[in-house]
């Protein structure tokens, strides 16, 4: 009885406490005003993550954060909302969420007509001694690829593409993005004296120079940019205010933590149930795996032909479909039997076959014209728009990969809106390539089903011309700590030759299909090497949608990327190295108990391009004991006995 009652009053002691503790958990963002400017700070488990920082937009050459002051506070049940008055009497809205794993803000500006957007006065200020992972450029030519780490005190004056990833010496992971763009500029972040990060503008100097609005300029343009250009901003239709996207700092205390952040998909608007009946769910939208024909060696690679053979090479390894990519369109001309032939009555032949396997068909189209491209046909225009897609719908076509946007100007993200809408309505799913960040629109239109916006292996090659960039060791343990947290890429993962950067594994190669997930996973390596790979039950299996994903502590960002994903009761822990060889041990806690039968992909221990699959019996409580070299991989599979 004694120790009954005893623990009772432990228990007791807990509840009571369990309000404060719950709090502890919590982010707090507090708005204040400070000599007439808003500003507002962070709060993540009782301690300051974000000091006080300036808020604000300059609309009309008038920076709202200045002269300021809060009239009224009002509490939505989702946040709160404060009401700003300016001493010239004019009103905005700041909305403020807050979650167990960060903070959110935006900005409401009441407008009857269009407004000037000269630049954006909120930022970010971090302690001292804060590091940061960010890539160095806004555009896809700029390179948003291109990562690289700092100490906070030296960004001033760089230009960080979101998401940006900071750690804090405290130990506390932060990382910077913006969700639910719509009808506005994307954004980015420049570099501040007195470690400080603050959204910004740019445009690409091609697009204002040649007076094209969105598409790929020039080549001389493609690393050039312009910050803070005014552009004119407007409510949505049927709308009396602008409203900005959704400024997020997502806070953890480790990279588990981070790598599972909710608040994009929290933020983000719903599916359009007149578009998306069941949402995420709906019938015609099937994420799955794919393969295509771009980085294929060996003549005919774009040839009807050559895609009949990935197709029976697809549904051998139960892939779900297969992408047309650029050239396609040409096939009147570069088919030697196309005999009169539309390049609508090929594509058909070509989805006819596939059907009959059980293979849908994907097929590739600009966005709008490439510089100095005479046979590119676009899709700003809304007629042509809708007609592609309707004849694309009539024929069997299931998917789109849309190219070549470039920007994030404010036409630019209404045009990719424009396409998702009108996808929608003839059930087709897409992709968009060559463009910028994702931002929770594929939460909104779950027929988006990834963006590239990353250095992926089509980069091969071009290190120190059209693409430059770190090192790839290090490149891919960067990117599932920064580019992964703002959504699913296109990164088309997996090859085993020219393709290969040599500074990975073969092993390294077949572990990055299951770290850079994306649930239109589109496998880039010869059909040939896929069928033949000692590893093939892996590509066979990959899942593209996961039930839980866990990210081991010893992975460090730059240096080691350990990440074990479950799919029902079956659980793969994917392991890429950095650049300098790994020995040590991975802790196997993610395991439930019970006893496993494992399947391993690793690297032969004297050919890096070699693979060696082997099985064994294993329990939770193990140690993973790993002896990696330089740019090397390791997959695992744990099956239930």
């Amino acid at each position: 009885m004694k120790t009954y009652r005893s623990a009772a009053r432990t228990c007791a002691a807990l509840f009571a406490l369990a309000p404060a503790l719950l709090w502890a958990q919590k982010a707090e963002l507090n708005l204040n005003v400070v000599e007439g400017r808003l500003c507002y700070d962070v709060e993540y488990q009782g301690r300051t993550v974000v000091s006080s920082s300036p808020l604000g937009l300059n609309v009309d050459r008038n920076p709202l954060g200045e002269e300021a002051r809060i009239v009224a506070t009002d509490s939505t049940g989702k946040g709160v909302t404060y009401t700003i008055e300016r001493t010239d009497g004019q009103t905005y809205f700041v909305d403020t969420r807050r979650f167990d794993d960060g903070v959110a803000l935006r900005y409401r500006i009441p407008a009857d007509g269009p407004r000037c957007i000269y630049g954006e006065q909120t930022a970010c200020t971090f302690p001292a001694g804060t590091r940061v992972w960010y890539a160095s450029g806004p555009f896809q030519y700029g390179w948003i690829q291109a990562y690289q780490e700092r100490g906070i005190d030296a960004v001033d004056g760089e230009l960080l593409a979101p998401p940006a990833t900071f750690r804090l010496p405290d130990g506390t992971y932060a990382a910077l993005t913006e969700a639910n763009l719509f009808h506005y500029h994307g954004a980015v972040l420049y570099g501040r004296t007195g470690n400080r990060v603050q959204w910004g503008y740019v445009e690409n100097k091609g697009h204002l120079e040649t007076g094209v609005v969105t598409g790929l300029p020039p080549a001389k343009y493609w690393h050039e940019e312009v910050r803070d250009w005014p552009w004119i901003a407007t409510p949505r239709e049927g709308a009396d205010e602008i409203v900005t996207p959704w400024r997020i700092v997502m806070l953890a205390e480790d990279l588990d933590g981070l790598v599972n952040n909710g608040i994009i998909a929290a933020v983000s608007d719903r599916p359009d149930p007149a578009l998306f009946p069941q949402g995420k769910d709906t019938e015609w939208i099937r994420p799955g795996r794919s393969v295509f024909t771009w980085l294929t060696e060996g003549p005919d690679r774009l040839s009807v032909a050559n895609h009949k053979k990935y197709v029976d090479g697809a549904a051998e390894l139960g892939l779900q479909s297969v992408v047309v990519d650029d050239g396609w369109e040409l096939w009147p001309e570069t088919e030697r039997d196309a005999g009169g032939r539309s390049k609508w009555d090929m594509l058909k032949e070509l989805v006819d076959y596939a059907a009959a396997k059980g293979i849908d068909i994907w097929v590739w189209r600009p966005s709008s014209p490439r510089a100095g491209n005479r046979t590119d046909i676009g899709l700003a225009d809304a007629d042509e728009r809708a007609g592609f897609m309707k004849k694309c719908s009539e024929i069997g076509v299931k998917g789109l990969k849309i190219d070549f946007f470039h920007t994030e100007n404010l036409f630019t993200v209404d045009l990719m809106e424009a396409i998702l809408k009108e996808a929608a309505a003839n059930r087709l799913m897409v992709i968009f390539h060559g463009v910028n960040k994702p931002t929770g629109d594929n939460h909104t239109y779950p027929n988006l089903l990834a963006k590239e916006a990353v250095r992926g292996l089509e980069s091969v090659g071009g290190e120190d011309t059209w693409a430059p960039g770190p090192p790839w060791p290090y490149h891919n343990t960067v990117l599932p700590f920064t580019r992964w947290l703002a959504g699913p890429a296109d990164y088309t993962p997996l090859n085993f030759r020219g393709f290969c950067p040599p500074s990975v594994t073969f092993a390294h190669q077949l572990a990055s299909i299951y770290m850079f997930t994306s649930p239109m996973l589109i496998l880039a390596a010869d059909m040939e090497d896929m069928l033949a790979c000692p590893g093939r039950r892996f590509i066979e299996e990959v899942p593209v949608e996961w039930d839980e994903t866990r990210v081991l502590a010893e992975s460090r960002i730059g240096e080691l990327a350990a990440v074990a994903r479950r799919k029902g009761d079956v659980w793969y822990l994917a392991v890429l190295n950095g650049e300098k060889p790994f020995s040590g041990d991975l802790s196997l806690d993610f395991l439930p108990a019970g006893r496993y039968r494992t399947t391993t992909a690793a690297d032969a221990t004297d050919d890096r391009r070699r693979i060696v699959v082997s099985t064994a019996d294993t329990k939770p409580g193990r140690k993973l004991e790993l002896d990696l070299p330089s740019g090397g991989g390791y997959l695992i599979k744990f099956e239930r006995r």
